[in-house]
C-alpha cells in the first residue's frame, strides 16, 4: 500500500470515529473530539436560557448593589425545590408510578429518575448524580437533604454547596449580570449588578402579567423563546417559587398599594390551585385576574399527554412552598 493510500485509509476510520485531523498552517496536526450529546443541549429550543433557579435568584439580586437580602432565611430552601422542579420541566425525574402512592400527602410521594444524561446545568447534572446513586425518596426528603436539613449523618453530604454563587456565576456567563467586588468595611465580597436590565424586565413584565392583569399575555424573548416547552407552567412555577423564596415583593413593589395587595392574595391562589394534583382549574380569580389561564393551562395540558408523573413533582414541591413559613 502507497503512503498515499495509508493516509486516506486513516482519515476514513477518523472521520468514522467522529474525530477529525486539522492540520495548522502545514506543520502540525490535530485532533477535534465532537461530542453529540454537547451538541443537543446546545440546539435545544425547547429549554430557555435561565433556568427556573436563576430566574428567582435574579428576582431576589439588587440591580445595582449586585447581592441578596441578609435577612432573606427562605431563598436557599426554595431554590432546592426549583431544582427538582426543573428536572421534571426536563423530563429527568417523576412520582414513582405506584398505586399506593395516593394515600400519601403530594409531598411524601417518591421520585424516580427516569433520565439521566447531562442537562448541561451543573446544579441541575449534580443533583441527578445524587439522584440516582441513592433509593427513591420523597420531594419533602429531597429539597430537606439537598438543603442540609437532615439529622441523617450518612446523608450530610447531600447538600448542594454554594448554590446562589454558583447560580450568579452562571448569569454571569450568560450575560445577564457581572462582577464586581465590594468592600463590607470588614471584609470583601464579590457581588453581581445586572448587567442586562431587559432579561430582568422581561421576567417582572411575565409575572405581573399573571398577578395583575385582567387578560395573561405572555411576552418571550431571546432568553425565554416562544418554543419553550411548557411555557405556563414554567411561569406558574416561577411565580410560586419567587412567593417561596420571599423575592415576590421585589417584583410589586412598584405597584400601587391596592394592586400589590392584589398581586399576593392571587399568588396565593395559584399557590393553592397547584399545589394539588390534578391542578385546580375550575377555581376562578376572587378578583377577576389573570382569568384566562385556566383555559390557556388546560389547553397546554392537553398538548402534553402522558406528563401527570412529572406535573405531580412539581405539585409536590408547590405543596411544600405553601407550608414554609412552617417548616423554616
Amino acid at each position: 500500500m502507497s503512503t498515499l493510500q495509508r493516509r486516506r485509509v486513516n482519515k476514513s476510520e477518523n472521520a468514522s470515529n467522529g474525530i477529525e485531523d486539522r492540520e495548522d498552517d502545514g506543520t502540525s496536526s490535530g485532533k477535534i473530539a465532537y461530542d453529540p450529546e454537547e451538541s443537543k443541549l446546545q440546539n435545544d429550543s425547547k429549554q430557555p436560557t435561565l433556568t427556573l433557579m436563576e430566574e428567582v435568584l435574579l428576582m431576589g439580586l439588587r440591580d445595582r448593589e449586585g447581592y441578596l437580602s441578609f435577612w432573606n432565611d427562605s431563598i436557599s430552601y426554595a431554590l432546592r425545590g426549583c431544582i427538582l422542579i426543573e428536572l421534571a420541566l426536563r423530563n429527568k425525574i417523576r412520582i414513582l408510578d405506584a398505586p399506593a402512592r395516593m394515600r400519601f400527602d403530594i409531598s411524601e410521594r417518591l421520585i424516580e429518575v427516569i433520565d439521566s444524561s447531562k442537562t448541561g446545568e451543573v446544579l441541575l447534572d449534580e443533583t441527578l448524580q445524587l439522584m440516582v446513586n441513592d433509593e427513591p425518596l420523597s420531594i419533602a426528603n429531597w429539597i430537606d437533604l439537598l438543603s442540609g436539613e437532615t439529622w441523617n449523618l450518612l446523608k450530610i453530604n447531600y447538600q448542594l454547596k454554594q448554590v446562589r454563587e454558583r447560580l450568579a456565576k452562571g448569569l454571569v456567563d450568560k450575560g445577564v449580570l457581572r462582577t464586581e467586588m465590594k468592600n463590607f468595611f470588614l471584609f470583601d465580597m464579590a457581588t453581581h449588578p445586572v448587567s442586562d436590565s431587559s432579561c430582568k424586565e422581561a421576567i417582572k413584565r411575565r409575572i405581573l402579567s399573571v398577578l395583575v392583569s385582567r387578560n395573561m399575555e405572555i411576552s418571550y424573548n431571546s432568553y425565554f423563546p416562544e418554543s419553550t416547552n411548557f411555557k405556563l407552567i414554567r411561569t406558574v412555577s416561577l411565580i410560586a417559587g419567587a412567593y417561596g423564596a420571599n423575592v415576590l415583593e421585589n417584583v410589586i413593589s412598584s405597584l400601587e398599594y391596592d394592586k400589590r395587595d392584589k398581586a399576593i392574595t392571587r399568588a396565593e391562589e395559584i399557590l393553592a390551585q397547584f399545589s394539588q394534583y390534578p391542578f385546580d382549574l375550575q377555581k376562578e380569580s376572587k378578583d377577576g385576574i389573570s382569568v384566562n389561564l385556566n383555559k390557556e393551562l388546560q389547553e397546554e395540558l392537553e398538548s402534553n399527554p402522558g406528563s401527570d408523573l412529572k406535573l405531580e413533582v412539581i405539585a409536590g414541591v408547590f405543596e411544600v412552598f405553601s407550608r414554609m413559613d412552617m417548616l423554616l
